[in-house]
């Protein structure tokens, strides 16, 4: 899957002030530096959230909203190896289990650039968090892709 979708950038700072001007009153941006994006993908719906970090206190989770334009964008470019409903082998306690995919999160932060999955197997148990690089490992019969995400 790739696209290309457009954050706040990494590591931008948002201030106090930025977030009281009258055109958007009511974002749930917080003041303080951006450092991690993380965009999610489920079947219909994707958004964008971002952590926060203002001095001690550290936000997590805070869904993107319009901002006002002293706040800078960038466009982020994505590719992950594996598509949403794609089914792939996940491994359990050493046993492989047929599953198919139903999340992907993209994360960005100083640290790189993560992919993880959120795998459902036929017990219908849903396992979140699932590196891209172990799909890999557990589905070499699949033709991967290059990973390509850049900021």
């Amino acid at each position: 899957m790739n696209g290309t979708i457009n954050p706040i950038k990494l590591n931008e700072v948002i201030e106090y002030e930025d977030l009281f001007h009258e055109t958007y009153s009511g974002t749930s941006l917080k003041a303080g530096r951006i450092v991690q994006i993380v965009y999610w993908i489920k079947p219909g719906k994707s958004f964008i959230t971002y952590d926060i970090l203002d001095h001690k206190k550290k936000y997590v989770n805070i869904e993107d909203s319009l901002s006002p334009p002293s706040i800078q964008r960038q466009e982020i470019s994505f590719e992950t190896v594996f598509d949403l409903k794609q089914p792939v082998d996940i491994e359990i306690a050493g046993v492989k289990r047929p599953s198919v995919i139903v999340s992907i999160t993209i994360h960005w932060s100083d640290d790189g650039t993560e992919v993880s999955y959120g795998v459902t197997d036929r017990t219908d148990t849903t396992y979140f968090g699932v590196r891209e690089e172990l799909l890999v490992n557990w589905n070499p019969h699949l033709p991967a892709r290059s990973l390509n995400t850049s900021l």
